[in-house]
């Protein structure tokens, strides 16, 4: 039994050694045989390894390499006109000065109803008026208050958004006679603005005063009654001042 299994290890040993040898044969230098068991395959004489060197790098010529000869060339811009541009300005700056035209007629406004207001006062106090006709001219001016203030605020509005539109007309064309004359108007009509908001804040502020009497002590309420009375006889003078000015000032169109 010894012998036996002795045997058996040889053999299965020498048939272990056989398969390497082959499979050795066939893997490093058995392509001759491996060859030969291939002779037979139809497709084995002309198939071979595909290799990205086979392959061909000859391009065919396409439209995107060729540059189409019938794209037209873009047109080039045309150049900026002169009397165009100076008509844009112009027009700007007209718009400009028709927005301060409403800020100036808005103070006129204002300063009527504020100087009569106070005046009320001032002709009790000289003995032209009763007491009675003051009350009434109170009443009567008072109703505008609120009107006046709105239209104030909304001209205002109106004439910031124009921006500097005749400041850059006048740099677009500073021999224009037509924007040099809205650009003469225009300054008048900035000293009525500023005099004019003067007029209305002073306006604005005795109808807070008025909205606030039934809480506001008699007396205190008469001391800051006077003050806005003697500041109106220098804001609304001053406003009529301007208006004048601009009434003698070129036209703007």
């Amino acid at each position: 039994m010894r012998q036996v299994g002795r045997h058996s290890g040889t053999n299965a040993s020498l048939v272990t050694a056989v398969v390497v040898a082959g499979v050795v044969l066939v893997a490093g230098g058995g392509t001759l045989a491996m060859g030969s068991i291939l002779k037979d395959d139809p497709g084995s004489a002309t198939a071979g390894p595909t290799t990205s060197a086979s392959v061909s790098t000859t391009a065919s010529p396409t439209s995107a390499s060729t540059p189409s000869s019938t794209t037209s060339a873009s047109p080039s811009p045309s150049a900026p006109d002169p009397a165009a541009a100076v008509a844009e300005a112009k027009a700007a700056c007209v718009a400009q000065v028709s927005a301060a035209e409403g800020i100036a007629a808005a103070a006129k406004n204002s300063a009527t109803h504020w100087k009569a207001h106070t005046d009320a006062y001032l002709e009790k106090k000289a003995g032209q008026y009763t007491l009675a006709q003051t009350k009434a001219q109170y009443a009567a001016s008072k109703a505008f208050g609120l009107a006046d203030e709105k239209a104030m605020a909304a001209t205002t509005k109106t004439f910031m958004a124009t921006g500097a539109a005749c400041s850059n007309a006048a740099k677009t064309a500073p021999k224009d006679a037509a924007i040099t004359a809205c650009a003469t108007r225009l300054k008048a009509l900035g000293a009525v603005r500023t005099t004019g908001t003067r007029v209305q804040d002073e306006w604005s502020a005795h109808l807070r005063m008025m909205d606030k009497k039934a809480h506001t002590d008699e007396g205190a309420y008469f001391t800051m009654w006077v003050r806005a009375v003697n500041y109106a006889q220098k804001s609304v003078p001053a406003y009529a001042a301007a208006a004048a000015t601009v009434a003698k000032a070129p036209a703007c169109a």
